[in-house]
C-alpha cells in the first residue's frame, strides 16, 4: 500500500492491519528460529562427522594392529603345534624302536630258557631211562587210563562229574 492510500483508511483498518504485521512478524520470527536451530544442529552434525569420521579412522589402525597381533598370535600356535607333533612323533618312533628292542630281548630269554628246559628234560629222561635199565622198570604210560581218578575229576574227564 502506498501513503496515500494509508492515510485514507480508518483508524479500526489500520490497526487491524497492524495487528496482522505482528502476527506475520511473530510467525517470521518463530519460523526463523526454528531455522537457525535446525542450522545449529546441522553444525554440529557436521562438526560431530567430522570427529566421528577421525574416530573411525583411529579405530581403523586399532583394527589394524589387532588383527595383526591376532595374525602373529595364530601363526605362533601353529608353529608351536608343529613343533609338539614333531617331537610327539619322534617320542613315538623312539617308543616303538624300545618295544622292538624289549620284545627282541624277551623272545632271545624265552628261547634261552626253553632251549635249557629241553635240556634239562632230555637230562632227566635220559637219567630216568638209565634208572629203568638199571631197575628193570618199564616206562609211565602217558594215556588217561593211567592216570588216577583224581586227576581226571578235576579236568572234568569223568561223566558223573560233568554238568548237565
Amino acid at each position: 500500500m502506498t501513503d496515500k492510500e494509508l492515510r485514507k483508511l480508518r483508524r479500526d483498518d489500520l490497526l487491524q492491519i497492524l495487528i496482522n504485521q505482528q502476527r506475520q512478524i511473530d510467525e517470521l520470527s518463530e519460523a526463523l528460529n526454528k531455522a537457525q536451530a535446525a542450522l545449529e544442529q546441522r553444525n554440529i552434525a557436521i562438526e560431530q562427522s567430522g570427529s566421528v569420521a577421525e574416530a573411525a579412522l583411529k579405530l581403523n589402525g586399532v583394527f589394524e594392529a589387532a588383527q595383526a597381533a591376532a595374525d602373529q598370535y595364530a601363526q605362533q600356535m601353529r608353529d608351536q603345534a608343529d613343533d609338539i607333533r614333531a617331537q610327539a612323533e619322534a617320542e613315538a618312533e623312539k617308543s616303538k624302536r624300545v618295544s622292538e628292542d624289549v620284545l627282541s630281548t624277551a623272545r632271545a630269554e624265552a628261547d634261552r630258557i626253553l632251549r635249557e628246559a629241553r635240556a634239562e628234560a632230555g637230562r632227566i629222561k635220559a637219567e630216568a631211562g638209565e634208572t629203568r635199565r638199571d631197575t628193570g622198570a618199564q616206562a609211565p604210560q602217558a594215556d588217561e587210563a593211567s592216570q588216577p581218578e583224581e586227576s581226571k575229576r578235576r579236568r572234568g574227564l569223568l561223566w558223573r562229574n560233568r554238568k548237565a
